[in-house]
């Protein structure tokens, strides 16, 4: 069976490569004569359409519902959107911390998050996770997008030109390395783990031409495409201490093949204890959050 489908898809790749207009308009045909055998007549117009606007459409529809996102957007109008999240929870209260004992030995203590007056939602749907962090006005101060599928790849909305002609725009999440970044190092980075899962955060600044806002890039474990490769990396990056400091030599080498599966926007200067807690624990979606909905 694989192999007679695996020559009729040969076959139809040859057919269309000799003559595109007329195998689509086919496939068009047949799709209609089988929507219409299986449903009958409009009926069976109807569910084509349907399956086409699926299929074809609906990261469109989707991409388009992300790119209304704005910093300082009403909790409300969100919702308009959206609708009701999945998860609503405030950040916590207090964050864990590791220092070395005298006897060289790592120690946990809490102290103050200091961000515990912002509120956390979760949306979830197949392709992404929408996670938004929302302040005691009601208006969204960060958000951040995590791919779960990755044939998804909304558009990341940094449109920036500088002097001389060079830009960065028209990057994709799960499309773009951080090495499209130019020679832009981040302003802060961080390799952690939740449990066994490892992540990686950063965050980066344009100035004036990033309309003064912090944008973060993180490989999390609640998005799609996170190689063997990139895991094992980040174990072993994430060991030592030492190691996370950007201007050591392994974090360099990581980041130039890099695909990140989240980013996310934050207006980091009014907010500078809410950026500090995303490199503390990773941007995006918690995988512990979100696992029993899958």
């Amino acid at each position: 069976m694989k192999e007679k489908i695996k020559k009729v898809s040969q076959w139809y790749i040859t057919k269309v490569k000799k003559s595109p207009a007329a195998m689509i308009a086919g496939s068009i045909i047949a799709l209609f004569a089988v929507f219409g055998s299986l449903y009958g007549g409009a009926q069976g117009i109807t569910h084509l359409y349907g399956f086409i606007e699926r299929s074809f459409f609906e990261n469109k529809i989707l991409y388009q519902e992300l790119e209304k996102i704005t910093i300082g957007m009403n909790i409300s109008f969100l919702k308009s959107i959206f609708g009701e999240p999945a998860i609503k929870k405030k950040l916590p209260a207090k964050l864990t911390d590791y220092i070395k004992n005298q006897e060289g030995k790592w120690e946990a203590f809490q102290h103050p998050s200091e961000v515990d007056k912002y509120t956390e939602i979760i949306y979830v749907h197949k392709k992404y996770y929408l996670q938004v962090i929302i302040n005691e006005e009601g208006r969204v101060v960060a958000y951040a997008v995590t791919t779960r599928d990755s044939n998804f790849n909304p558009e990341i909305p940094i449109g920036i030109s500088f002097a001389g002609g060079d830009s960065i725009d028209g990057l994709k999440l799960g499309k773009m390395t951080l090495r499209d970044l130019r020679d832009y190092e981040p302003t802060d980075t961080n390799i952690g783990n939740w449990g066994m899962f490892y992540f990686y955060v950063e965050a980066d600044y344009f100035g004036n031409p990033g309309f003064y806002k912090h944008y973060l890039f993180g490989l999390s474990y609640s998005g799609c495409c996170l190689t063997d490769e990139a895991g094992t990396k980040l174990v072993g990056l994430g060991m030592r201490e030492e190691d996370k400091s950007i201007n050591n030599r392994k974090i360099k080498d990581f980041r130039l093949n890099l695909e990140p599966n989240t980013f996310g926007v934050i207006d980091g200067w009014n907010n500078l204890k809410l950026l500090d807690y995303f490199i503390k624990v990773g941007v995006g979606a918690n995988y512990y959050d979100i696992r029993e909905f899958d």
